[in-house]
């Protein structure tokens, strides 16, 4: 049941946050303003961010699917695997981010990957109260 909930909650979460993140892109891309006003001057930038965060998109439905399934266990996996490319490319980055004074936008991103990396490691981990 765990499983399932944290399923469930974590493709919700990840559904808006990624799908609030692309509006957020177009719009700085579009408009120039707000904290991602600067891809207005380098729109590559946005064409990279408006494909990761649909594919998150992607992920968080199937997690949601996945919620419903017999065996969650696989979709845990799925969910801690699909915050790693972000949580890498983040911490790698982090100088590109301090440098256009944005090391806080980062440090919010790190913190919600890594707290739900934990969470459907744990959760892939835990042994099953059936067997």
């Amino acid at each position: 049941m765990f499983r399932r909930r944290l399923l469930l909650v974590h493709g919700t979460i990840l559904a808006l946050v990624a799908l609030g993140s692309a509006v957020a892109t177009t719009l700085g891309w579009r408009t120039g303003a707000g904290i991602f006003g600067f891809m207005q001057q380098n729109p590559m930038v946005w064409v990279g961010l408006i494909q990761a965060y649909l594919l998150m998109t992607i992920i968080a439905v199937l997690l949601v699917l996945g919620s419903g399934q017999a065996n969650a266990r696989k979709w845990n996996v799925v969910g801690a695997v699909a915050h790693c490319a972000p949580l890498i490319a983040a911490l790698c980055s982090m100088d590109v981010f301090e440098s256009m004074g944005a090391l806080g936008i980062l440090r919010v991103a790190i913190t919600f990957h890594v707290v739900w990396f934990c969470l459907e490691t744990f959760a892939a981990l835990y042994p099953d109260p059936d067997h």
